[in-house]
């Protein structure tokens, strides 16, 4: 008369606590919901080992993935300081340089704006409110703003405060030149936050260079300080 085939234990659980528990350590507890997930599996497959030992087995593969959950579940607030300390700085890093385009293409936006109404105003330039309206600024003119009316605020945008500094009033102005009119200007963006919003202070004038500096740029007569580095 031949054996019995051997009675196979059912492992299911404990091999579902194992495979959680060592997928845990390298995913930082899967969110702790993984972690969980194999404590409570491990749990359950050493209770049912215990209380029905001929059909349920794996009590070292239960405990192995209760173990293995637990570290990671110990570990996860080491983890992810660390992964905030890699991440956050870079998110810093890229809304800097984000605040800084903006910054720049507003410094350059004005330019290209002072430089359109110059061709309007008998070669001078003005004030931004001018430059928004010209009908109101030049003798007979009728035309469109030449700037975007955004540029004219002084409010905090994008991580950074724009001021539009005038340089010395055109005396006279011809006839046919608005009678704010100015012979030069500068225009300045400096962050709200600096290291924090920004970095770096930018200014661009009537000669079209934009540059920028590390601090305070402070523009004398419309024109940015010598001190302050061209791109």
């Amino acid at each position: 008369m031949s054996d019995p085939a051997p009675h196979h234990l059912r492992r299911g659980y404990a091999i579902a606590s194992l495979v959680l528990g060592i997928l845990s350590i390298p995913t930082i507890g899967m969110l702790l919901v993984g972690a969980m997930a194999s404590v409570i599996l491990g749990v359950v497959a050493l209770v049912k080992a215990g209380r029905q030992p001929q059909e349920y087995g794996g009590k070292g593969l239960a405990i192995t993935g209760i173990v293995l959950s637990g570290v990671s579940i110990l570990i996860m607030p080491v983890m992810i300081g660390i992964v905030a300390a890699i991440a956050i700085p870079s998110f810093l890093r890229a809304r800097v340089s984000a605040n800084e385009a903006a910054a720049i293409s507003d410094v350059r936006a004005v330019i290209v704006a002072e430089a359109a109404y110059q061709g309007l105003n008998a070669g001078y330039f003005d004030r931004l409110e001018c430059l928004a309206a010209p009908d109101g600024c030049i003798p007979g003119h009728q035309g469109p703003s030449v700037v975007d009316s955004r540029l004219l605020s002084t409010a905090a945008d994008k991580g950074y405060l724009r001021s539009f500094h005038p340089g010395p009033r055109a005396d006279p102005a011809p006839r046919n030149a608005s009678p704010t009119s100015l012979m030069a200007f500068a225009y300045v963006a400096r962050p709200v936050a600096p290291g924090k919003s920004g970095v770096r202070t930018f200014c661009g004038d009537a000669s079209g260079r934009i540059c920028y500096a590390i601090g305070t740029v402070a523009p004398e007569s419309g024109v940015c300080p010598e001190d302050c580095k061209a791109f």
